[in-house]
Formats: C-alpha cells, sequence, structure tokens
C-alpha cells in the first residue's frame, strides 16, 4: 500500500499512557526473559519457606528471621525498582510536545531538541489497544501513540500500514 501522504500527529503523552504502553511491552517480553523472571521468583518463594518452615526445637531461628526479611526486601525493592525505572523513562516526554510522521521509509518522531528516524526493519512489533498504539523496537525500547491525537482515519490507515511493514516480516 503505497502512502499517498506520511501520518502526522503532535500531543502530550500523559503519565498513565505510557505506563500502560510500558506494561504491554513487558507482557510481550520473549519467552526466555519470561522464565527467567518466573524461576527467580520461585527460588525466592522457596528460599522465604524454608525460612518459615526451619525450625528446630518448634522455635524459629534468628537466621530464619533474617532469610525472611531480605526476601522480603528484594520483593519490595524489586517493585520500587520498576517504578523509578518507568519514572525516569518518562521524565524526558513529560509535558513536552511529541511528533510522529509515518512514510514510506519508516517512522520519525521526536520531542523539542531531539529527533530520531527508525526504517521499517528496525520496528520488531506493534500492540494496538482501544487508546494506544505501542511500536515496539526492542524489547524495552517502545514508542507511544494515542489513538487520541490522530485524525478519525489516519487510526485505520496506521492500523493498516503497520501491519503490512511490520506483521508482514514477523
Amino acid at each position: 500500500m503505497p502512502l499517498q501522504r506520511p501520518i502526522s500527529t503532535s500531543f502530550v503523552l500523559e503519565r498513565e499512557e505510557f505506563g500502560k504502553a510500558s506494561r504491554f511491552v513487558l507482557r510481550t517480553l520473549p519467552p526466555k526473559i519470561k522464565w527467567a523472571g518466573y524461576v527467580q521468583r520461585g527460588l525466592l518463594v522457596a528460599l522465604m519457606v524454608t525460612a518459615l518452615g526451619f525450625r528446630p526445637d518448634g522455635k524459629m531461628q534468628p537466621v530464619s528471621l533474617v532469610i525472611l526479611i531480605l526476601v522480603w526486601l528484594v520483593f519490595v525493592t524489586g517493585q520500587i525498582a520498576h517504578r523509578a525505572g518507568a519514572d525516569l523513562r518518562f521524565a524526558p516526554m513529560a509535558g513536552r510536545e511529541i511528533w510522529y510522521e509515518f512514510d514510506e521509509s519508516g517512522l520519525r518522531c521526536g520531542l523539542p531538541n531531539a529527533e530520531s528516524h527508525l526504517n521499517w526493519p528496525a520496528i520488531s512489533g506493534f500492540i494496538e489497544t482501544e487508546a494506544l498504539f505501542v511500536v515496539v523496537e526492542s524489547g524495552f525500547l517502545f514508542y507511544t501513540i494515542p489513538k487520541r491525537a490522530l485524525a478519525v482515519g489516519d487510526v485505520s490507515f496506521l492500523r493498516q500500514l503497520l501491519a503490512e511493514k511490520v506483521l508482514a516480516r514477523v
């Protein structure tokens, strides 16, 4: 499908839109990465259960309590680190106008002080929700385009373009 004109949009991305896109991208990570996370969680839970079950003479030992607290801290700090990471990735975009342009060569986008270009082969996939298009460059690099920022006809045109240029290769 040759483009008659580029699809262009500009908008200010909201934190909740970025958060949703980030969660969708994490759900679509390669299976090896997901399984590594499951194994890590399983080992931590097994360690926690062992700490709770280690009761010689029917009394919880201080080492068990220390292990229990350390495992709990690993879980809590992991969640804090995940949230902090998302905040750090969103910070350069907060309150700034972002623009996107899709054409035959690929995707161009930018902020007031930065610009980038991705050729179609650099895009590994895309996710569409009711409110967003999420263009995935690699496992953690993604671009969020809210449908609210697109003209009515551009939503279906962008869907078709992404399906042709990205899904056709996958």
